[in-house]
């Protein structure tokens, strides 16, 4: 790979003149390239597709890519053939308006195995090649392959790819007519690309807002979003952005009757879109989009003009870029012109192309213009039927689908108002522009409220309850505790007064016979007893007070075991209670058996020291160490105590451990 970058500069030295020289240039390597072979022909033809793909559009992009494809799985160089693959599918599916190549592709690439490859690239192709699907109008089926692109997306941690495919997934959910879906997966977005301050992505998601706001009715709260957008859109000069919002925009005023402002939004992205042929979809459509507009307008001048354009430029493809966009607006050309016959065939072909993919707004726009093209050629009983349909159709899917969804759409809406600074209330959006709706919606907005409510109570009670149970487990373990050590120094004491006094006189009593291994087994059982003794309840404590008792501990750990000490023990007597005083020297004592016993440590580093507001411990060692984050997932006992421990006494713990680097313990209690 290192050979590419001379390569690269080679390629900018040599292109970087006027237009014949990059053209002959072009040229030129292709000849270096069908005299080299191997690596280096692979290296070649990579830097050629690039090269070529960041300049301008043209030039074999397709067969030069596919080529570079074939050599790098050829020669076992998957990443390179990734690469190219997913560049290969961003072309079709983004650029050149041939979504269907692009998924046919993509069903080649994953007959071969890409499991182990790079997740964050993996995210990239399957993003593309669910937009492929997207933009053949296969809506259904682009959703379980931005799934993919998610699931590698988390793979490779990268939030912002996750992000984008869920933006997109949530344009083929509403698209569908799935509006609830669709604006939910938005808002989760809309909230991630705040997180990570991506400007265009954030503009992204913003307008795909705008769009869901115009299909649910709130056309005024669209124009107003689309139009700020627009805005931001022009001072950064983000065109792939503007162009798109521009579209939509004319959609939106096209929808409340104004066609003269649908077509100034129109032609303004058409200005935009000079020059930059081949590099926005949505160039596509608004030549489309124009067509149809001017038709509408009964402009023939105009409508002749662009029917000549779309005609040659599109009709004569091999595979028409969004052939139902296409479709629709020869069919209006034909309506405007009287070629009825015309009308209905293109019309026919397109309402069987959304049929198939399942796209609800071509759907029933279908439908109407079966009934308003019957309609002209007399046909009433055909335009009939087709009314009744469309009628129905927008009902199902504009009317119950909206009515699930508009309690996601106003919380939506009024989180977006807020993070955006948008100078509006918005809990008055539906209510101040409902001026001419029916009772009916009242009623439903009225319902959809005691819903929300009813949830607002649900989870607030069940949050209650959680919380109370929660702090009904930490009293009950804290009892639990206390119950523990009630019952150790009980049998301490028991032991030390019973039977370690039986024991003293079994000891005496052996000494009269004179049998050495009766005397010795007396001795060993009476200092096991009191060892036990000691173990259950530090009798120190009441004797000594806190402080030497910590040293004793330290004392003996350091004298029957290999650990290298070194400590500062401040004293720290009489400033907590007698219980408070327990549960800190069993911590310390807890985390000074677990170095012992489990650390494989060599030293032990240990603090206690007066702070202004409490006591400060420290025990620090430079064993193997653990992984914190699984064993904090399955505590073991003796950690859980620890917490419970440091929640009595109103203390901070924070256990920090890395594998062979060794376990820090800090605590600091408050006074």
């Amino acid at each position: 790979m290192k050979k590419i970058v001379p390569l690269f500069l080679l390629l900018f030295c040599f292109f970087g003149r006027a237009q014949s020289e990059f053209e002959e240039g072009i040229t030129a390597l292709k000849a270096q390239i069908k005299n080299s072979e191997g690596s280096q022909k692979l290296m070649l033809l990579d830097s050629l597709s690039r090269y070529i793909t960041s300049q301008r559009s043209g030039y074999n992009f397709d067969s030069i890519t596919r080529a570079t494809i074939e050599l790098a799985y050829e020669l076992d160089s998957f990443a390179i053939g990734l690469a190219s693959t997913d560049d290969l599918i961003f072309f079709h599916a983004n650029r050149s308006g041939t979504p269907e190549e692009g998924i046919k592709i993509f069903e080649e690439f994953k007959a071969r195995n890409h499991e182990e490859s790079d997740k964050r690239m993996l995210a990239k192709l399957y993003t593309n090649a669910g937009d492929a699907y997207f933009f053949s109008g296969k809506l259904e089926a682009s959703i379980p392959v931005y799934n993919e692109a998610e699931k590698y997306a988390l793979m490779a941690n990268d939030s912002s790819r996750y992000a984008i495919a869920r933006t997109y997934k949530a344009g083929a959910y509403v698209d569908q007519g799935d509006y609830a879906t669709g604006s939910q997966l938005l808002k989760e977005t809309a909230l991630l690309f705040t997180k990570l301050n991506d400007t265009v992505n954030i503009l992204m998601s913003r307008g795909s807002l705008a769009n869901i706001y115009g299909k649910i009715g709130f056309s005024n709260e669209a124009k107003k979003e689309r139009d700020e957008l627009i805005r931001l859109a022009e001072l950064t000069k983000n065109y792939y952005s503007l162009i798109p919002n521009l579209y939509n925009a004319s959609l939106g005023a096209k929808k409340d009757g104004d066609l003269e402002l649908a077509l100034q939004y129109l032609t303004t992205a058409s200005d935009y879109s000079k020059g930059m042929e081949n590099k926005i979809p949505a160039n596509v459509v608004v030549d489309y989009a124009l067509l149809t507009t001017h038709s509408q307008n009964k402009d023939l001048v105009k409508a002749k003009e662009f029917y000549e354009l779309v005609k040659n430029k599109y009709g004569n493809l091999t595979t028409i870029p969004f052939e139902g966009e296409y479709l629709h607006s020869i069919s209006e050309y034909y309506m405007a012109i009287g070629a009825y016959d015309k009308a209905q065939k293109a019309i026919t072909k397109k309402l069987n192309i959304y049929l198939e993919a399942k796209n609800s707004q071509g759907i029933y726009e279908g439908y109407d213009s079966q009934a308003k093209v019957s309609e002209a050629k007399g046909d009433y009983k055909t335009a009939l039927l087709y009314s009744k349909k469309y009628n129905a159709y927008q009902d199902s899917i504009n009317g119950v689908k909206k009515a699930l969804g508009v309690s996601y759409y106003q919380t939506l809406y009024e989180t977006e108002k807020r993070d955006f600074k948008i100078q509006e209330q918005a809990t008055e959006i539906s209510l101040l522009d409902a001026k001419n709706r029916i009772k009916s919606q009242w009623m439903l907005f009225g319902g959809i409220g005691l819903v929300a409510l009813f949830t607002i109570i649900y989870l607030f009670r069940s949050n209650k309850f959680a919380r109370t149970k929660q702090e009904l487990q930490e009293q009950f373990s804290q009892d639990l505790i206390k119950e523990q050590e009630q019952e150790r120094t009980r049998l301490a004491r028991e032991l030390h007064d019973s039977v370690g006094q039986k024991l003293m006189l079994l000891t005496k009593q052996t000494k009269t016979i004179g049998n050495p291994n009766m005397e010795n087994l007396a001795d060993n059982t009476l200092a096991e007893i009191r060892s036990i003794s000691r173990g259950l309840y530090p009798a120190n404590l009441e004797r000594l007070g806190l402080t030497e008792s910590i040293n004793a501990l330290v004392y003996d750990i350091n004298s029957n075991t290999d650990l290298f000490f070194t400590e500062e023990i401040e004293n720290v007597d009489n400033l907590l209670s007698k219980d408070a005083e327990l549960h800190l020297y069993r911590i310390i004592q807890e985390s000074l058996n677990n170095v012992v016993k489990h650390s494989e440590a060599k030293a032990i580093e240990m603090k206690v020291n007066k702070v202004s507001d409490g006591i400060s411990v420290l025990v620090k060692d430079n064993g193997k160490g653990f992984d914190f984050e699984k064993k904090y997932k399955n505590l073991s006992l003796g950690l859980k105590t620890l917490y419970e421990r440091a929640k009595i006494l109103g203390a901070k713990i924070d256990i920090n451990s890395q594998l062979a680097k060794g376990t820090a313990l800090r605590l600091t209690i408050p006074i």
